[in-house]
């Protein structure tokens, strides 16, 4: 068996991280976000600046370019959650199962 897979079933390790979740209120889990896009910069929350650089190299399709292959900063703090109910940096993804998470406010 493969090091990183985890004996536990998804569901087992969803019910783990739902547990973190109501002890930790300001994280949202990502599968349990409505409209995760909402969360990233959109085409019209761009500055002024940066939507003529778009403008400029790619004319009319400028909205359609950077929705396709554009790179949207998030709005708010994201974290990966590990197996073992750590946080990391989403840029330093653990190995085997874990969850993207968002501090998305307090939800006491």
């Amino acid at each position: 068996m493969d090091k990183y897979i985890s004996n536990q079933s998804i569901e087992q390790q969803l019910e783990k991280y739902r547990a973190w979740q109501k002890a930790h209120p300001e994280w949202e889990l990502y599968c349990d976000i409505k409209d995760p896009d909402s969360l990233y910069i959109q085409w019209v929350e761009l500055p002024k600046k940066e939507r003529r650089l778009w403008e400029k190299m790619h004319k009319e399709d400028a909205k359609e370019c950077f929705e396709e292959f554009g790179t949207k900063r998030c709005k708010v703090e994201n974290m990966v959650l590990s197996e073992d109910l750590k946080l990391y940096d989403i840029l330093d993804w653990p190995p085997g199962f874990c969850m993207s998470v968002y501090k998305t406010g307090d939800k006491k």
